[in-house]
């Protein structure tokens, strides 16, 4: 799949930037969705999307030059190139997040219920990334047999320019960006219905289906890393492995804090 979807002049329009748009669109009309249900003002949002923006397209490129370190050392130049690409939606959630906290707190909103009511949305924003990510084959799984059996299990065929180096020869990997795909879109389901259903009966506190959301996101982060292509493979855990597994003990923290604080 090409990466340029049109031109304005000189200005190349490229297909994830607008699958980008889209998923912040649809995204936009679930948490409206949801924030009527729940009798809550959806007008704020608006304000905060001002702030979340530029901070997350900051923390989105940060976070991938930190992961990334060793290229940029020798120019550093490059990691203001933002338009060459390099932006990590970990990142970009970091930024989100953190701008959100601020600014519920500073205008008296409830922060726990605005993050059970945005994680939905949230939720379907991954699932359409990572499928853009499937399509255009930035993401890229183990590399699969040269003489895999055809018994219609799921395979990535990697067109040539992006095999890596020394694996030109494999035509199939492991599809993981799909992989993740389904599986946010299982938690996405679950996610929708704990909140359809606790809006009548109540039975999870405020908070509760955003930090399972983000506990279940950070499991399926960590376990689909060992499926992921590397050329290194005496690391114990990979780097966003790590990150992951720190998502979630610290979701798990927060949770238990919440709880005795609850009780």
């Amino acid at each position: 799949m090409e990466f340029v979807a049109f031109y304005l002049g000189d200005i190349n329009i490229y297909w994830y930037g607008l699958i980008i748009v889209f998923a912040l669109l649809i995204g936009l009309g679930i948490s409206k969705i949801m924030f009527k249900l729940y009798g809550e003002k959806f007008s704020p949002m608006w304000d905060l999307l001002i702030f979340i923006i530029p901070v997350s397209l900051i923390c989105a490129r940060i976070f991938y030059v930190i992961i990334h370190l060793d290229a940029y050392m020798s120019n550093i130049g490059q990691i203001f190139c933002i338009w060459q690409g390099g932006l990590s939606i970990y990142g970009a959630l970091l930024g989100f997040l953190a701008t959100s906290i601020v600014f519920l707190r500073k205008y008296g909103y409830n922060l726990w219920l605005w993050f059970d009511l945005m994680i939905p949305s949230i939720l379907f924003g991954l699932i359409i990334l990572q499928l853009a990510n499937f399509m255009m084959q930035f993401s890229l799984g183990t590399p699969l047999g040269l003489d895999i059996p055809n018994d219609h299990s799921l395979a990535e065929y990697v067109e040539y320019r992006y095999r890596p180096t020394g694996f030109e020869a494999y035509q199939y990997f492991q599809p993981v960006a799909l992989y993740q795909a389904f599986a946010y879109s299982i938690v996405f389901i679950i996610s929708v219905l704990c909140l359809l259903i606790n809006r009548k009966y109540k039975f999870l506190a405020e908070g509760t289906v955003f930090l399972f959301s983000v506990i279940l996101m950070a499991i399926i982060r960590f376990g689909i890393g060992f499926m992921y292509f590397s050329v290194n493979k005496d690391m114990l855990l990979y780097p966003m492995q790590w990150i992951a597994l720190t998502v979630m003990i610290a979701t798990v923290f927060i949770y238990i804090v919440k709880r005795f604080q609850h009780n």
